[in-house]
């Protein structure tokens, strides 16, 4: 009786436990699916987010946005986003492994995933958990709306909305709207792919998908199988542009260390077809006969590592490069690299290099390697052999052959090389012969024999290097060039203007090491000229010797029949020296003297600025005189196209530091003619002393008033933190005066504007100080031409640090603009010029946000001309010293209220030196005008 009311009790508490079961499964299924993620997100690192979840009774488990993201230490920075999630859950697996996964069936939709390289990986960063992976493989899978983007920093992969699916009993499906691969080498984008997909036994299959034409996937198989053990192997088969590519790829971890093992091969591969099919930026030609690849090991430590690779191209060309066979057979063993076969064959070439080389066991060992090779060539047609390579075949002609073979061992080189050659062209310049002779004797590499012939020219040297320790070096290099323009194209294209021909003969010997090094040369030119040029034919005797930081030339000679040019120059580091500086025409001396400036010829030539070029602790010492020279008889001894005239004479001296600067100069200049210009008379008296600069200057051009220029300015290079600068704080004091100065006699090499013509006279007076000057006195132009057909006259009174125009006349193009303006320099650096037209104008030209003006003309309107904009006002701002200025117009307040708002103005800047980019502002006058 008591049994069996245990039994009833029994049977009533397991029914109660199943139908509390029942009732309770979906929160239980979601608090443990919660808790099931938190756990892989444990074991794997990761960050795994899960948004609603909704667990019905007997139906799959569906959860609306996954994110899955991994931490900062992670290789590969991932981030995944699914929108929803479909689980079916397999509880039977969990009490008995036999019964299948616990995840029976996977879909996914509308999944997003980014995988990206992480540049700031530590070296220690965590494992992932492989095991992980094994615990998501699903019996049945789906995923549809796949966007996928992988990255490191040369390649990119892009999948978008993908398809793909698997099931244990039957076949699954593949398809994507768009596969994109962009590399250096390659971009192409493959659209509507297609393919099935096999799920068997943890092996997932994909193939025949066609991905372009002549670009078959036939298979490519996955095993999953040890994925727990963190090994995959993938394998791989394409038919590819009428041949076969097949691929293995195995990895596992190893302790802490990856291994991959890889293998492939490749047969009868058209390099034509897959240059049209995969949209190579340059195309090739050709076949891929043959070529097999191996490799084993980690792929960050090639040096434990062992691989092969051999490959065969038959009929390559490229570009216009051109090869009838390239072979290349290589092997990576026990951290030594060998080379078994290089071959080249052209139809007359061929190139066969083999060797060894060990790769060092620390990286600073590269440069002493162990290495060991033999090279032979004979090439028939140099200039096809150099288009190989991309150089240009009009640069290379003729025959070379070479052998030989080079070794080094702990330090130790060993080998010898021949190269010689016969009716070459060597970068554009024909050569009758070459021999060279190279040896290497333990560490040193010396250059027996080098000689090169072309016609009357000859090269001659000898070198030897020592590439242990300090690598000490001695050359010694003789030359001689009967004719410097056949030689022309050697020289850069920035250099072009400088060719020169003439004979040339050149010594030198060098010796040094890598700390210090020193020379001597000497070189003797003989009826040295410019090419395209009128100057004179020259001879040159240039000898001296060089050091770090230091050139001293003992013979700086330049002569030709009628001029004689000296000196002894010195180039050092923080100064440049002429001793003795003489000048000679026809046998007579006219210039002498003694230069010394405490400057830095490299940086002038970079910085365009002596200031910034002086040393540390500067003296000057100029001392040159120049005694009356007949500038006629100086110009026919320099070209043969004599265009100048007059006399010259003159004297300049300077002396001492920047903080007691002293000097002098008196330059005087008779009826100077230059190109058929105006006859110019100047003289020029100046004195340094003290910090200040006295100028007294007087020029006067043939049929105008003279031009006198007094003027007291300061002078005195200040230290600073970052170099020298010029005070300009100090007194100024100086007085212009030009009484009537025609404008269309001025010579046009002589700065002027863009005047041709008119006269300009005036008075001023200038004091304070160059940084803020106030003038005063008045200005006059009357009638002054400008290059665009206009004329000019107008009266400028300054009152200080302001002017006032008081009038001002412009006509162009049967247009006449009157006006008044202002002009504002209390700051050098923000001139402010305003200009006030007395009558109407009208701006014409279509001027858009972002453009520049280029120039400015003036015309005549039409009286039913409205389209245009009004400008009552003309203002133009910039700086002195600058070439950045802008134009603004502004519109009157009664304008017309569609344009910008009143008064507001519309500004543009200059731009003068790009003409082609700028747009020339027309401005238009009223009726009334005229």
């Amino acid at each position: 009786m008591r049994l069996k009311k245990f039994l009833i009790l029994f049977a009533a508490s397991l029914l109660l436990a199943a139908v509390l079961a029942l009732c309770f499964a979906p929160l239980l299924v979601a608090g443990g699916l919660r808790l099931w993620a938190g756990h892989l997100a444990r074991e794997s690192g990761l960050t795994i987010e899960l948004g609603k979840i909704e667990a019905q009774l007997l139906r799959p488990v569906v959860v609306e946005k996954v994110r899955i993201k991994t931490g900062p230490a992670a290789p590969f920075r991932v981030s995944i986003e699914v929108q929803r999630l479909e689980l079916g859950l397999n509880f039977s697996a969990i009490f008995s492994p036999g019964r299948g996964r616990f995840l029976h069936a996977l879909a996914a939709e509308g999944i997003s995933a980014d995988i990206r390289r992480n540049a700031q990986t530590a070296s220690g960063s965590p494992r992932f958990a492989w095991r992980v992976v094994e615990d998501l493989l699903a019996d049945n899978f789906k995923f549809s709306g796949l966007q996928l983007h992988v990255e490191d920093p040369s390649t990119s992969v892009d999948l978008h909305d993908a398809t793909l699916s698997g099931a244990q009993m039957e076949a699954g499906l593949f398809t994507a709207r768009e596969f994109t691969i962009a590399s250096p080498w390659l971009h192409k984008t493959f659209s509507d792919l297609r393919g099935a997909t096999s799920w068997q036994e943890d092996r997932f299959t994909l193939g025949a998908v066609v991905l372009t034409r002549g670009l078959d996937l036939d298979t490519i198989s996955i095993d999953l199988s040890h994925i727990s053990e963190s090994r995959i192997d993938l394998e791989m088969t394409l038919d590819a542009f009428g041949g076969k590519l097949r691929a293995r790829v195995s990895s596992d971890d190893r302790g802490d260390r990856r291994i991959w093992d890889a293998a492939g091969s490749a047969t009868e591969i058209s390099l034509a077809q897959m240059s049209d099919a995969l949209d190579f930026t340059d195309r090739a030609s050709g076949s891929l006969h043959a070529s097999r690849f191996t490799f084993r090991g980690e792929v960050t430590n090639l040096r434990e590592a062992t691989a092969t690779v051999w490959a065969e191209v038959t009929g390559l060309t490229w570009r216009d490069r051109t090869a009838d066979t390239v072979m290349i057979g290589a092997s990576l063993y026990n951290r030594e690299v060998q080379i078994e076969q290089l071959y080249v064959k052209q139809r007359n070439n061929q190139l066969t290099l083999n060797g060894e080389f060990a790769l060092p066991r620390q990286w600073a060992d590269l440069l002493n390697p162990d290495f060991r090779g033999d090279i032979s060539a004979s090439i028939n047609d140099l200039g096809e052999f150099a288009r190989l390579f991309g150089a240009s075949p009009s640069g290379f002609a003729g025959s070379v052959t070479m052998n030989g073979s080079v070794s080094a061992h702990e330090r130790k080189l060993g080998g010898s090389l021949a190269v010689s050659g016969q009716a070459l062209v060597l970068f554009r310049a024909p050569v009758e012969s070459l021999t060279a002779k190279l040896s290497l004797k333990e560490s040193k590499l010396e250059i027996e024999e080098f000689e090169l012939k072309r016609k009357n020219d000859s090269f001659r040297g000898q070198a030897g290097i020592d590439l242990a320790g300090e690598r000490p070096y001695s050359i010694s290099f003789k030359g001689s060039i009967g004719d410097l323009a056949e030689y022309a194209g050697l020289i850069p294209d920035a250099l072009r203007r400088f060719e020169l021909g003439g004979r040339l003969e050149l010594d030198w010997n060098a010796s040094g090491t890598s700390a210090a090094h020193s020379g001597i040369f000497h070189a003797q030119g003989h009826g040295l000229h410019l090419l395209r040029s009128p100057v004179t034919p020259f001879d040159v005797d240039l000898e001296g010797d060089y050091s770090p930081g230091n050139i001293f030339f003992r013979q700086f000679h330049l002569s030709n029949p009628h001029l004689d040019f000296s000196a002894f120059v010195t180039i050092a580091k923080d100064y440049f020296q002429l001793q003795t500086l003489r000048l000679d025409l026809n046998g007579k001396p006219k210039l002498q003297g003694n230069v010394f400036v405490p400057v830095t010829l490299s940086k002038i030539i970079a910085q365009d600025n002596w200031l910034s070029a002086l040393s540390g602790d500067p003296n000057f010492d100029l001392d040159v005189t120049l005694d009356p020279i007949d500038l006629a008889e100086l110009a026919a001894a320099v070209t043969t196209r004599p265009d100048m005239s007059g006399q010259a004479a003159g004297r300049i001296e300077v002396y001492g530091t920047p903080a007691s600067l002293e000097g002098r100069s008196d330059v005087h200049l008779r009826d100077f003619v230059f190109q058929n210009e105006t006859r110019l008379t100047a003289d020029l008296e100046a004195r340094l002393t003290g910090g200040t600069l006295k100028v007294k200057t007087n020029v006067t051009a043939s049929g105008s008033d003279p031009l006198a220029l007094e003027a007291s300015i300061p002078f005195q290079p200040e230290k600073t933190e970052t170099g020298y600068l010029l005070k300009t704080d100090g007194p100024l004091s100086a007085t212009l005066n030009f009484p009537a100065i025609f404008l269309a006699r001025v010579p046009r090499y002589v700065p002027r504007g863009i005047f041709q013509g008119g006269i300009l006279s005036g008075q001023l007076a200038i004091s304070d100080s160059l940084g803020q000057p106030r003038i005063l006195g008045e200005l006059h132009l009357i009638d002054g031409k400008f290059g665009i057909g206009a004329s000019l006259s107008t009266r400028v009174m300054f009152a200080g640090q302001s002017a006032t125009i008081e009038f001002a006349q412009i006509s162009q193009d049967r247009a006449l603009l009157t006006g008044r303006g202002e002009i504002d320099f209390h700051e050098l650096d923000q001139i402010a010029l305003t200009i006030f037209p007395g009558a109407p104008l009208r701006d014409s030209t279509p001027l858009e946000p972002g453009d520049c003006v280029s120039g400015l003309e003036f015309s005549a309107m039409a009286l039913n001309a409205f389209g245009s904009r009004p400008v009552d006002q003309i203002d133009f701002r910039g700086s002195l010293s600058s070439t950045n200025w802008t134009i603004s117009l502004r519109q009157d307040r009664s304008a017309d209220l569609r344009e910008s708002p009143a008064g507001s103005p519309r500004t543009f800047p200059f731009c003068w030196d790009d003409r082609s980019h700028g747009k020339t502002l027309t401005l238009r006058a009223s009726p009334v005008s005229f």
